[in-house]
């Protein structure tokens, strides 16, 4: 294991303490004195100790964004990876459908009744209701819309 992942492990775990510390040194950067009757900052006869503080806590809050960004980066290719693997499971799936199942499938899929399937196959309402059935249990959905929401799924991948 790299040393800059060993780093990047380490700030992961301490990403919390890191957003206090630059909370910390901001507030202490705009931190007022009040004399008398007036109100100083408090790092004015300091400003080298108050430019210290302010790239100090430019510098925290960069290393906090490069965290936030790597792990936005890490959740984006982890559901990419997700989606491309429940893809080809389903492309899996309807490779098992026969010839007629994946054109009453395609006929679902574009929105059509069964009595506009039925006329367009020339079909009876049980042979598509069987189709259907099978269609179902072969995808391992339940409804129109879980078939509608498959090929979505395989659109987007593609």
């Amino acid at each position: 294991m790299g040393v800059l992942t060993k780093i990047t492990d380490q700030l992961y775990r301490r990403q919390r303490s890191i957003e206090i510390i630059a909370i910390f040194l901001f507030f202490s950067l705009v931190a007022f004195r009040f004399d008398s009757k007036k109100v100083n900052l408090f790092w004015s006869d300091y400003p080298s100790v108050a430019i210290l503080l302010a790239l100090t806590t430019a510098l925290i809050v960069v290393i906090w964004l490069r965290i936030e960004k790597q792990k936005t980066q890490l959740l984006i290719s982890s559901l990419q990876k997700e989606n491309v693997e429940k893809s080809t499971k389903i492309e899996r799936k309807l490779s098992e459908l026969s010839l007629r199942q994946k054109e009453v499938f395609d006929l679902i899929v574009k929105g059509r009744s069964n009595k506009e399937i039925m006329a367009e196959l020339n079909i009876e309402l049980s042979t598509l209701k069987t189709h259907i059935n099978q269609i179902y249990k072969i995808l391992g959905i339940k409804s129109r819309k879980e078939t509608k929401s498959l090929e979505n799924t395989i659109g987007t991948v593609k």
